[in-house]
This record gives C-alpha cells, sequence and structure tokens, in this order.
C-alpha cells in the first residue's frame, strides 16, 4: 500500500458517491439469484446488497470498466431524452450531499435510468443508441 501511517492505512479509499434518495439500514454481501456456472451473464464482483428503511432492495457491484463506460454514455444520453417527474435534472437529484460538501455522483450507473430505456418507443431507442459503442478492453 502506498500509505505511509497507520491512520492513511485505515482510511477507505473514495471511489464513488451517489445519493440514493432513501436511508439504508442494513448492507449484506450476496445476490437476489442464483448463478450458474456456464450462464451467459455479465462479470461482476463484489456484489452487495442494501435494504433501505422504505422497503427498497439496491445492488452495488463491479463490471468491468468497458461496459460501465457503455452504461454511462447510455445513461447519459437518457437523461437528456427523458424528463423527469417534475422536471428535476438527474445530475442534481443524484448529487452526494454531506454536511461539509457537495459532489455530483460519480462511480455508480442508475438502474432506473437504463431501465428507462425500456419505456422508450422504437425511434426513440434508435436516436438513444445512435453512435454507442462497446470498446472490448479485451
Amino acid at each position: 500500500s502506498a500509505a505511509n501511517t497507520e491512520e492513511e492505512r485505515s482510511q477507505m479509499t473514495e471511489v464513488g458517491h451517489i445519493h440514493l434518495g432513501e436511508h439504508v439500514n442494513i448492507m449484506r454481501h450476496g445476490s437476489l439469484v442464483m448463478q450458474h456456472l456456464g450462464d451467459n451473464t455479465v462479470q461482476h464482483s463484489g456484489s452487495i446488497l442494501m435494504g433501505t428503511v422504505e422497503g427498497s432492495i439496491k445492488l452495488i457491484t463491479q463490471i468491468p470498466q468497458d461496459l460501465f463506460d457503455l452504461l454511462q454514455e447510455l445513461q447519459s444520453k437518457l437523461t437528456k431524452k427523458i424528463k423527469s417527474v417534475g422536471r428535476i435534472d438527474h445530475s442534481y437529484y443524484r448529487m452526494f450531499r454531506a454536511q461539509r460538501k457537495d459532489e455530483n455522483s460519480q462511480g455508480f450507473i442508475d438502474g432506473d435510468v437504463i431501465e428507462s430505456f425500456l419505456d422508450l418507443d422504437r425511434e426513440s431507442m434508435e436516436e438513444v443508441c445512435e453512435n454507442l459503442v462497446r470498446v472490448d478492453s479485451s
């Protein structure tokens, strides 16, 4: 580790932040589905399930960088195409706020935004996907 002191080694590295809009009251390693060897699934690691006081279940997992880049670009295009309820800008809603700092969401893909792609008509889907390319990192 590059940390020189015990205090530096004991601090977690910040890799991302996001406003969930709910209070998390439990976190556990796990998955919502069983994975079987040979399944055609996206590689991911470190799945953490979270439960909120409102009853939501959320998942945090690490995905390959090339897939993250593709989904981040898709998310960006979708937030420009689809207007949210109340016309609240997605980046403002997901902005991380703490007592001492406000920071833009970083390092997360909003599954709700990606899922909204399925609500688009075919023409809008094609428009959003125009020039969207996954660069294979292998």
